[in-house]
């Protein structure tokens, strides 16, 4: 998480690098939104009194998720 901050990864970009098959592609997609998902939710039940993550991190993962959904 901490890396996408400083140095974001332009994934599309990254995934042009493969060739993923028709059903690959679906997989890959399904796959991010569940992980996407996972960490929102990990994310999201840290405690405030001892924040581990930057802040507006569950913002900018909430957006992920949303973007990923679209």
């Amino acid at each position: 998480m901490g890396s996408w901050v400083e140095h974001p990864l332009d994934v599309s970009a990254f995934l042009e690098q493969f060739e993923l098959s028709p059903a690959e592609t679906t997989r890959l997609r399904e796959s991010r939104r569940l992980l996407a998902l996972v960490w929102l939710f990990l994310l999201a039940n840290e405690e405030t009194e001892h924040p581990r993550n930057p802040p507006g991190a569950v913002e900018r993962q909430a957006d992920r998720v949303l973007e990923l959904l679209a």
